[in-house]
């Protein structure tokens, strides 16, 4: 079986477009993720990964580097999984190894820490049932979708 995480291109905008719109149950447009990707292209704190396996996108990694020169140039990687599937035909669990892969990346980048940020809706008492591992919860972030 092959899987690769590598940094999202030009020519994923399609399969990255489909696996949203498919998840969201909302329609989001090859360009809309095109223009995203050409605006991180400037920016070299802000990366997109995808999860692939048997040439097919099952997930997306955004890893954003937030620094605070205030204090002494500290730098957090902020992660967010925009989405992910589990693939019935795989053993693979995309989730974590797209979470392994943002931890070694927040190492490479020598953070100060990383921030975990998910999509998921759940209540408290399923969200403090299993947390990631190592992380602890410090607040709620509040989110208005517009896609």
């Amino acid at each position: 079986m092959t899987t690769c995480i590598r940094e999202a291109t030009p020519q994923d905008t399609s399969a990255i477009s489909s696996l949203v719109s498919h998840l969201t149950g909302k329609l989001i447009s090859p360009l809309h993720i095109e223009n995203r990707l050409h605006n991180m292209r400037g920016n070299p704190d802000e990366l997109l990964y995808v999860y692939e396996e048997k040439n097919r996108i099952l997930g997306t990694l955004s890893f954003r580097i937030r620094r605070d020169h205030a204090a002494h140039d500290v730098t957090f990687s902020e992660i967010s999984v925009i989405s992910y599937k589990q693939d019935p035909d795989s053993n693979q669990a995309p989730l974590a190894q797209l979470r392994s892969y943002a931890e070694q990346l927040a190492s490479d980048h020598n953070c100060s820490g990383m921030m975990w940020l998910t999509d998921e809706e759940s209540t408290d008492m399923s969200r403090s049932a299993r947390p990631p591992i190592g992380f602890h919860e410090t607040g709620y972030r509040f989110v208005k979708r517009f896609l």
